[in-house]
């Protein structure tokens, strides 16, 4: 019984074996397909959790700016140019206008007033006296030298007469030697007869000989004399030279800055009498950095290949088929852009303002102390074209004062209409001059290169980074912030 019992646990087993088994395989296999399909899920689900929890941050869209950019720098006032007058003959100070004393005005005189020696513009009179009598001889001297060629010219028309008479006295004793040889032919005259006619030929022939070579010694004479005449001639435009010399009058506009003459004093040839500085323009002498240079620069190429593609378009349009210029380098060379700019000056709470020009360098090459290039702005008209009050324009406001060597201005040069710049809020940027760009909702941080910060939209430069317009930029604070950190774009608080 015991037995039977036994096989039948036996066989109950063996069937529960065969029918469990399976489902444990089954199981085992389903919970392999769960648990593999929750770990493909898992990285899924893990970068949604995380763009769920990553950092909220605001951003503004990066817009190109057509508003161009403004240079500003500082300069120096500094004549244009100043003249020094020297003495140009020796001799005594006879007259100074008012003294010629330090920061009297002086007038450029007329070339009539000049040439006639007036008096109303004469700034320096030198005793005249002794270049008066040195005019007086040398005029006495050529009309001396004018009469002995006068005189050498009749002894010349005398010569000439002389040989005519000569040549026809020859042309006689040729005849009658021709006669006396034909009868001594005939025997009608004896030799002594024919040696007379010979020697009278040959007496009428020297005769004339004489009379040629005193004619060329006389125009030999004449011409020896003619050159002593033209070196008395120039002798005498020497002496008058010397004679208006004696008035000096001022070649430009301007004031005496240094005097070195008295009324009464001696001077002599190369005394330095004044110094004159030039108020009809001025100068202002003043520093660019590179980064400043390099935006002129770019500027000025920019402005040429935008009116190279205006020609280019204009001839395609008259001549079709013509090739495009595809030029593109603009090289300026050792020259800056002949740019106009703004100088001004404040004082008394008002500004006044000057219209000038970017004329040059300042020499060649950077100065070694401050690493800065300097260059000279010319101010054509010192007087001011503006004048602001509270940075309203002054209807009329008496006492404007022109620009003066010394004076500290500032300078603004516009750069108008051809300039690459972006528009970056002042809040995106980060020490260092960083900016995080939002790209896929990853932040990427970019360098810039600020040109201008006067408002506060900062004006950076396009191409100085992988920034370009419509770009994300990240203008909320960033407690941390890495390269390649998922962020949320929206309002931060």
């Amino acid at each position: 019984m015991s037995e039977m019992n036994t096989q039948t646990s036996r066989s109950w087993y063996k069937k529960l074996k065969h029918i469990m088994l399976p489902i444990i395989i089954l199981g085992i296999g389903g919970g392999s397909m769960v648990v593999l399909k929750a770990m493909k899920q898992e990285p899924e689900q893990q970068e949604k959790l995380l763009q769920e929890t990553a950092p909220l941050v605001s951003t503004e869209t990066i817009h190109l700016s057509d508003s161009g950019v403004t240079i500003t720098v500082d300069g120096i006032v500094v004549p244009s140019r100043e003249v020094k007058l020297a003495a140009e003959v020796a001799g005594k100070v006879l007259f100074t206008k008012d003294g010629c004393k330090v920061g009297n005005l002086v007038y450029k005189a007329p070339l009539q007033e000049r040439q006639a020696g007036g008096r109303d513009n004469l700034m320096i009179e030198i005793d005249p006296e002794n270049y008066q009598l040195e005019v007086k001889r040398l005029t006495q001297e050529l009309a001396q030298a004018q009469n002995a060629i006068d005189e050498l010219e009749v002894e010349i028309d005398n010569a000439k007469a002389m040989i005519d008479l000569a040549h026809e006295e020859v042309l006689l004793q040729k005849s009658q030697l021709s006669r006396v040889e034909k009868l001594r032919t005939r025997n009608v005259v004896s030799d002594t007869e024919y040696e007379e006619a010979k020697r009278g030929e040959l007496a009428a022939r020297n005769a004339l000989q004489k009379l040629t070579n005193e004619a060329d010694l006389l125009r030999a004479r004449r011409q020896r004399m003619m050159h002593a005449r033209d070196l008395v001639e120039v002798q005498l435009s020497r002496a008058k030279l010397d004679l208006t010399r004696t008035k000096i009058y001022s070649p430009i506009n301007g004031v005496i800055v240094v005097d070195s003459v008295e009324k009464d004093g001696y001077v002599k040839v190369g005394d330095p009498l004044v110094t004159i500085e030039d108020t009809s323009s001025v100068e202002v002498r003043s520093n660019l950095r590179m980064e400043e240079l390099y935006q002129l620069w770019q500027y000025a190429a920019q402005t040429a290949q935008k009116n190279r593609d205006q020609k280019t378009k204009a001839l395609s349009l008259e001549k079709s088929g013509s090739q495009a210029d595809n030029k593109t380098r603009h090289d300026l060379g050792y020259q800056l852009p002949q740019l106009p700019v703004k100088v001004s000056y404040e004082i008394g709470g008002r500004k006044f303002v000057w219209d000038g020009r970017l004329s040059r360098y300042d020499g060649i090459g950077l100065d070694e102390k401050t690493r800065t290039v300097p260059c000279r702005i010319v101010v054509s008209d010192p007087r001011p074209s503006n004048i602001l009050v509270n940075g309203q324009p002054a209807s009329q406001v008496v006492g404007a004062p022109p620009l003066a060597r010394g004076m500290y201005v500032s300078i603004d040069i516009p750069l108008k209409g051809n300039v690459s710049l972006l528009e970056i809020p002042e809040t995106a940027i980060r020490p260092g001059n960083l900016v995080w760009i939002v790209r896929n909702g990853k932040l990427h941080a970019e360098k810039i290169r600020v040109i201008d910060t006067s408002n506060d939209q900062l004006l950076v430069e396009l191409g100085a980074s992988g920034i370009k317009p419509g770009d994300q930029v990240v203008t909320s604070p960033l407690g941390v912030a890495n390269e390649g950190m998922l962020v949320r774009e929206g309002e931060a608080k």
